[in-house]
């Protein structure tokens, strides 16, 4: 139960998106290809860095429906016990 509450915590660090106004300063008269190089360098530091949270999450997600099998199998064997 405890890995479900975990999974289900809010999150603030996650990045959905680069601050805009950030990026044409930065940008601003450079040619498009060293445009499209930052960028891609951008994205894939914000990628990286999301993918080493999801991990984590998806370890927790893992544990909770490994735990939810436990007990729905507990529950059938509870329920069979008492069918017959």
């Amino acid at each position: 139960m405890l890995s479900a509450v975990y999974v289900l915590l809010p999150r603030k660090r996650f990045v959905f998106s680069l601050i805009g106004s950030a990026l044409f300063e930065q940008l601003y008269g450079l040619a498009a290809e060293e445009v499209h190089r930052r960028l891609s360098y951008d994205l894939d530091r914000c990628w990286e860095e999301n993918d080493l949270e999801i991990a984590r999450l998806r370890q927790g997600v893992q544990v909770a429906a490994s735990g939810l099998i436990v007990e729905v199998l507990a529950l059938v064997g509870l329920v069979a016990d008492t069918i017959t």
